[in-house]
């Protein structure tokens, strides 16, 4: 699975497999799918996940 991933504070956006995004989000996999399930996006200090259309 890829996501989205949005820097906050640069504002720049990637494509990442999810376990890369979520060491990145310092993050459980498991949590970012959960909030992508259920939100739409996940967010942590300095990032936004936003699932993929």
């Amino acid at each position: 699975m890829h996501i989205m991933v949005r820097d906050k504070r640069t504002g720049s956006e990637e494509w990442l497999p999810l376990e890369q995004a979520a060491v990145l989000m310092k993050l459980d996999p498991a949590e970012i799918e959960w909030a992508l399930e259920e939100f739409g996006e996940c967010e942590s200090v300095d990032y936004i996940a936003v699932e993929p259309e």
